[in-house]
């Protein structure tokens, strides 16, 4: 059984990437640097609101199938049900050897377990369970 969770540097790296791009637009002078402080503040706030939000996350990889536990849902993924599955890793998400695995069901339905470190040994746990 494998049991892992989302890795967030990946997530506060591209947050703060993104915060940086939009405030180089911002008109900021001595007028405006108390507002601007409070947007940075409000801003890198929201970020660790999400990533916490995303750090709930659960994944469970077992015999059984694969339990997605979430803080209001768990789903449970039995390995019969599995049509097809595959790794997705941007180019910041390599460099932190980190990836999604997009899980698609037989109904057309995708599950994703995000961001996980190592990508390719959880999609070895899975293959492992996988139907022949």
């Amino acid at each position: 059984m494998l049991v892992t969770r989302p890795e967030l540097k990946k997530t506060i790296i591209k947050g703060s990437i993104l915060i940086g791009v939009f405030s180089v637009f911002l008109n900021i002078n001595p007028k405006t640097l108390f507002n601007f402080l409070i947007f940075l503040l409000m801003a890198f706030l929201m970020l660790i609101m999400y990533a916490l939000w995303k750090k709930a996350y659960l994944y469970e990889i077992s015999e059984d199938g694969i339990i997605i536990k979430s803080p209001y849902s768990k789903k449970l993924i039995k390995y019969n049900i599995i049509d097809d599955y595959f790794v997705s890793s941007g180019l910041l998400a390599r460099k932190f050897n980190v990836g999604s695995i997009y899980i698609i069901l037989k109904s057309g339905k995708v599950e994703i377990i995000r961001d996980v470190k190592f990508p390719e040994n959880v999609e070895a746990e899975i293959r492992k369970y996988l139907p022949t």
